[in-house]
């Protein structure tokens, strides 16, 4: 009797320890992006331990994808796309994220790889790709990103 009781107790540590899950809910926001530049991923611990993730999030780490001219030259594709490397440590500085709490990155759209191919005062539809390989060390699961097409016009952001 004493065994089986050492055995179930044995059985409860491993299962409620391996409960502890690693959930990140990412929501990107587009809202402001033409009047100030400005992409933000909001990153939320949807599970039920803390994270560490990355307090930086690079802007070439943001690739615009699928880009199409929609003004004046209509139809115009540009495939420019990057495989960015990170040579040294790349998750330097780090936020601990409690259960349910959010952090958000404001990533400028004209640090982007592909910013420089785009023409001033013309308009783009384009899809936006967030390489998420630094955003934390931790083996954790993803959800929550859209692949919605952005309808944006180049101009000067100061």
């Amino acid at each position: 009797m004493k065994q089986a009781l050492f055995i179930v107790l044995i059985l409860d540590v491993f299962f409620v320890s391996g409960q502890k899950k690693c959930t990140l809910k990412l929501e990107s926001t587009t809202s402001n992006l033409q009047s100030t530049g400005i992409v933000e991923l909001s990153v939320t611990n949807a599970g039920n331990k803390k994270v560490k993730i990355n307090k930086d999030f690079s802007p070439y780490r943001m690739q615009l994808i699928k880009i199409t001219e929609s003004s004046p030259n209509v139809g115009n594709k540009i495939n420019y796309t990057a495989d960015v490397d990170c040579f040294k440590d790349c998750i330097k500085s780090t936020v601990r994220l409690k259960p349910g709490q959010t952090f958000t990155y404001t990533i400028p759209v004209k640090e982007t790889i592909q910013y420089t191919q785009l023409l001033n005062e013309h308009t783009y539809s384009f899809h936006l790709f967030f390489d998420l390989i630094d955003l934390t060390s931790e083996n954790c699961s993803v959800y929550g990103l859209k692949d919605d097409e952005i309808i944006y016009r180049k101009v000067n952001h100061e």
